[in-house]
Order: C-alpha cells, then structure tokens, then sequence
C-alpha cells in the first residue's frame, strides 16, 4: 500500500487541481482552457507530449528507465450542459455548465497518478501513455483520437488500457473490479412517418401522423417487454418528437428519435431489427409510411477474463478485500469500449459516494464527488500501469 500513501500526501494538491477543473467546466470539444492547464502539468512532471493535431485532450507518454512493454491509462475532461445547483463546496462558475459526472474527478486522478509514476521513472520497465480524452459525453471524442494518429504517433501501440469512472452509489473507499458488461453500448435512431395533411375539424380527409406516432411509440414499448430474453439487458426508448406548428392543422410528418441500449451486440441487432417491423407495420395500419434509420454509436464496454484478473490484483494491492465489489452492470454508456475495440481494456468504477448521505446520480444537478477518494484514484490507476507492465515482463 506505499503507492497509496504516496497518493494520500498528495491529497491537498489532487484535490486543488480538481477543484480549479470544476470551476472552469468546458464542454465537449470545448476544453481548451483544461487542455492547456493539463499540458503545463504533464510538461512540469518531465513527460514527452504527444500532439495529435486536435484542438483539445491531451497525450503524454512516460519513458521508463528500463526496457519493458507499454500500458495505457485514461481519462476523460469534459463537461456535460447542466446548472449547477448551490452548494457549500466548490460551484462551477460558468453559467449553465458543470461537472455533473465528475469527468474533473477521473481527470485529477489520472494526473496524480502521472505524478506518482513520473516518481519512479528510473526503475520503471516499459512505458506508460496518459490519455486525457475530450469529448466523451458525446461519445465522440475516442474515436476522434483514434482517427487523428493516436496509435501510429505512439512510439509502441499500448498492450493493456485502463480507465475508471466514479460511482457515487458506491462510498468512497471502494473499487468495482467487474469481469465482462460494465456498461452498455448504444446506438441511435430516427423514426419517420409520413401522413397527410388537413384541416384539424376534418380529420376524415387527414392522414394523421400523431395518432399514428402515438401507436408506435406504444408498440415499441413491446422490443424489451415481449421481444428480448429477460436475461439480456436491453433499453429502447423514445427520446424526442417532433411534428405539427399550428394548433388547427394535422400535420403530415413526424419524427421521432432515439437510442437502443445493450450489453450484447446479438440483443442489439434483435431490437433493431423488431423496431424497424414494428414502427413500418403500426404506421401502416394507421395509414402512414415510415422511415426507419439507424445511427450506430458506441460498444459495450466489456472487461476480459484476463485484464479483470490484473485489475483485481492492483486494486488488491491497495485496499482491503471487503472494499473489493462487484455490483451489477449499469446501462450507461461509455466511448472508452472504443479504444477497447483496439487495446485490450479494463474499465474500473471508483466509490465517490459521501457514506451514511443520499448521494444523487450522474448528470444530476446536485452531483457531487466524496474527493477524499482522489488519492485512491490516483494510486489505482498507477498500480494498475505496474501490475500491467510486470506482467508483460514475464
């Protein structure tokens, strides 16, 4: 546990350096304030930065003093469009805009655990990449790293990555180490029925694409309900509608939009496939024509046999064994099953919730991170970058 108590002096600057992310929040695509200030930081540590042409996130690698493999570790830095509600802590102080998922906390922990690494760069064997990433709430910003070069401007191409996200369900002090699902995968789509159009008093003479979208919206309710295994975990849901202006005409199209959520691509590709037959064959039987397109989005974020092992040996190494804990997959997404696609990948959830509180969920305007868990983040993700390289040592 030295790694940890190294981490736990740290806690007064962790906890500085995550407090100024929180004030200065920054969208996606939009961090160019909190990519500036991470690369000073990453450059003051000695780390070589890596430039990949983007305006925003940050890669920097640490060269170790000895021969060895290469390991990855990532975070993610922005901020999602919420105000955020007063409180005794730190506030944003940017207008309808705040950490409300804690992208500041997982931010903080990774530079702590640069730090702690940068520590002990002479006897280290191989090298470790830090990946702060942008734009995850729009699960777009793994991607845009992949097709900027990240894994051809890298010296060598990472064997493992590592990343965790906050679980304030969880109290501080805890670490999820899950082995296969953690969170879902997603995919949107967008529905389109075409009517025809009249005046509201003659409804005889209208197709109407309201009653219509009505029934589809019912039906669909029947792609997890009586179409998916109960034991796959699916969610289809219908997020916005859009059709008519003014108040006496029937219009003559609707749009729908939404998102398929799952943990398996077999349970995925059922729904979709339900979906499109039933919004084609409710539309017509109430008259109208559908559209039916799909807008692929992120995987599953799923954890191997063989990483969960790793993981579960460095979160050993730090805490307890009854502050090891496996609880139930979340239906959440996360583009960092992106770089999963490529490099084999452990996902982790951290306990930030305050113990004995109510503690609101993600994208809450009430969130708020317990941050005596930095040090725990940082020391997490640094023992995670050295169970990985001793393994690709052997």
């Amino acid at each position: 546990m030295e790694l940890l108590k190294q981490a736990e002096a740290m806690a007064e600057e962790l906890r500085g350096f995550k407090d100024e992310l929180h004030r200065r929040p920054e969208l996606s695509f939009q961090e160019i304030r909190t990519t500036a200030l991470l690369k000073q930081a990453l450059t003051d540590l000695g780390l070589e930065l890596i430039e990949l042409g983007m305006d925003t996130g940050a890669v920097a690698l640490l060269r170790g003093g000895k021969p060895g493999g290469t390991v990855a570790l990532r975070a993610d830095i922005d901020a999602i469009a919420q105000q955020e509600a007063p409180h005794e802590g730190v506030v944003s102080q940017v207008g309808g805009i705040m950490h409300g998922c804690g992208h500041d906390f997982h931010t903080t922990g990774l530079y702590g655990a640069a730090k702690l690494l940068a520590g002990r760069r002479e006897t280290l064997a191989g090298n470790v990449v830090f990946l702060f990433q942008p734009a995850e709430e729009v699960t777009q910003g793994a991607q845009a790293m992949l097709d900027h070069g990240l894994l051809d401007k890298l010296p060598e191409r990472p064997r493992y990555l590592f990343g965790l996200h906050n679980r304030p369900e969880l109290p501080a002090g805890t670490i999820a180490v899950m082995e296969g699902p953690v969170m879902a995968g997603k995919s949107h789509f967008t529905l389109t029925l075409h009517g025809k159009s009249g005046h509201g008093g003659s409804p005889h003479k209208c197709t109407d694409v309201i009653v219509a979208g009505a029934a589809v919206v019912n039906a669909l309710q029947t792609v997890v309900s009586r179409d998916t295994d109960p034991l796959d975990s699916v969610v289809c849901s219908v997020l916005s509608i859009h059709a008519g202006t003014p108040d006496n005409f029937v219009p003559d199209t609707l749009t729908m939009t939404g998102s398929i959520r799952f943990h398996q691509e077999w349970a995925h590709q059922k729904a979709c496939k339900r979906l499109e037959e039933l919004t084609v064959g409710v539309a017509a039987a109430y008259g109208c024509t559908a559209e039916v397109s799909f807008h692929p989005g992120v995987p599953a974020t799923i954890n191997s046999p063989k990483l969960t092992a790793l993981a579960r040996k460095a979160a050993l190494a730090l805490v307890e064994p009854d502050k090891v804990v496996s609880p139930r997959p979340d239906m959440g997404s996360e583009d960092f099953a992106v770089f999963g696609q490529h490099i084999p990948a452990f996902f982790y959830w951290l306990g930030s919730g305050f113990p004995g509180r109510d503690n609101p969920c993600w994208h809450n305007e009430h969130f708020r991170t317990d941050d005596s868990a930095l040090p725990l983040a940082a020391a997490l993700l640094a023992q995670s970058a050295l169970v990985g390289l001793e393994e690709l040592a052997q």
